[in-house]
């Protein structure tokens, strides 16, 4: 075919393309999470089960582990740096005294996990009854959490996030912090931990964490001696540090301000979720959750991937609108036929408000 006719066909052939905005789109099977199709098992302020979400009981905890309460600030404000990262909880190491901690957890307005609660002290959250769940560093690798999480249904599962960097394993980064923290949350998390916080135990077990206000060297060893030399950090890694421990505290509000809806059981409606040019290696791409938001649908959507993604979302039954939900950005949308399609970065999330 001479040159002016292969491009001719090449014009036609795009301009195909260009006139049907589903071309290339494939459906992806895995793509639709419900994990809690009629309860989401999660505890109140003491740690005791809840049978249904109740606004004023219902606790989803966000929880700061490895925490070691800051006498510097005083006695009753020795978590108030993580109060201010949007915090609720902290997991903290178990060298200090339980009172201590007490005191410090309830003038930081935080609550301590601990394995069992022995006093009715509404500061203390009984951990107990949940299951804690390591969520691996990958967030391609969700898919484990999800399986272990099925293993122990019916008992709340909360994820262990890895904020740390130890030996060859750097921290992760926000946005991979914000897929895995919603990764976890769409695979029927109730509840999550960032491990951890960044300070003198941590790095004297080699590992950096994350903080407000890291240190280079915090220039203390456990009983004066150390099976190691403590880690120093690079300034690099304390700015990753607090970067990571920023992005952290804005997934928590985000979170936060959804708890409501996350604690209540999935959505029941048929809908579809497609990527285009979908990646050949069979591992997962995205995943999807929706949820019943005011009289309406919130739906949630994470990219697993470290490549952004076209995507359609395609609600059988239609629906009269859909919006980001904190965005005004303008949304692709088809109301009649019932699909969005939007473009999702690498590790990306996105929320929508879909009204029926």
């Amino acid at each position: 075919m001479p040159r002016a006719g292969i491009f001719a066909a090449l014009l036609l052939l795009l301009a195909g393309c260009a006139g049907d905005p589903d071309a290339g789109f494939r459906d992806l099977p895995d793509a639709v999470q419900r994990p809690h199709p009629r309860a989401v098992p999660h505890t109140d302020r003491t740690g005791a089960p809840m049978a249904g979400y109740d606004p004023l009981r219902s606790v989803l905890p966000l929880a700061l582990g490895g925490a070691l309460a800051d006498y510097a600030a005083g006695p009753s404000r020795g978590f108030q740096a993580a109060f201010a990262a949007d915090f609720n909880a902290v997991s903290a190491d178990p060298g200090q005294p339980l009172a201590a901690l007490t005191t410090a957890a309830a003038g930081s307005r935080v609550q301590l996990l601990v394995p069992a609660a022995e006093t009715t002290d509404s500061v203390l959250l009984d951990s107990s009854r949940a299951v804690v769940i390591e969520m691996p560093r990958d967030p391609m690798q969700a898919d484990r959490f999800a399986a272990t999480a099925r293993d122990h249904a019916g008992r709340p599962a909360w994820a262990l996030l890895p904020a740390y960097a130890r030996g060859s394993e750097p921290l992760i980064n926000p946005a991979q912090a914000r897929a895995l923290a919603f990764a976890a949350l769409v695979h029927g998390a109730s509840g999550l931990i960032w491990q951890g916080e960044d300070n003198y135990a941590a790095r004297n077990a080699g590992a950096l964490g994350i903080s407000a206000a890291p240190r280079l060297d915090y220039g203390i060893t456990m009983n004066g001696t150390a099976a190691a030399p403590p880690r120093i950090a690079t300034a690099s890694e304390v700015a990753a540090s607090k970067r990571l421990w920023d992005a952290v505290a804005q997934i928590n509000r985000r979170i936060n301000r959804l708890r409501a809806a996350l604690l209540q059981p999935d959505a029941d409606a048929a809908y579809r979720v497609a990527a285009r040019e979908q990646a050949a290696d069979g591992r997962p791409v995205l995943r999807a959750m929706l949820k019943p938001w005011d009289g309406e649908w919130l739906l949630i959507v994470v990219n697993l991937r470290s490549e952004s993604r076209a995507m359609r979302v395609h609600f059988e039954g239609g629906f009269r609108r859909a919006a980001h939900l904190d965005s005004d950005a303008p949304l692709l949308q088809d109301a009649a036929r019932g699909i969005l399609r939007d473009e999702i970065e690498a590790h990306g999330l996105r929320l929508y408000r879909i009204s029926r």
